[in-house]
């Protein structure tokens, strides 16, 4: 179990990076209207909240991610395993 939950990990870090590159260019992009008007004044604002929201998505990614992965681990481990022992003990 502890080499399904390292490559969870790993797929966790690879996810994690093209989250963070897809988030910030798509705020670049769909902002750009507002950023051409208004980052001479609003810059501080701006950064703000983006870091916000963009913790609070990281977190919500991450929870979803690990809860589905620790599952999914758990399910094959604890049942799929199991049943497959138990299948070639009664032959």
């Amino acid at each position: 179990m502890r080499i399904a939950i390292k490559k969870a990990f790993k797929i966790f870090k690879y996810l994690s990076v093209l989250f963070t590159l897809v988030y910030w260019i798509g705020v670049i992009i769909d902002d750009y209207v507002f950023i051409e008007k208004y980052w001479d004044t609003h810059w501080l604002e701006y950064i703000g909240t983006w870091s916000l929201f963009f913790l609070i998505y990281f977190l919500v990614f991450s929870f979803y991610f690990w809860f589905i992965s620790l599952t999914i681990i758990l399910i094959y481990h604890k049942l799929i395993k199991r049943t497959k022992k138990q299948a070639g003990n009664h032959t």
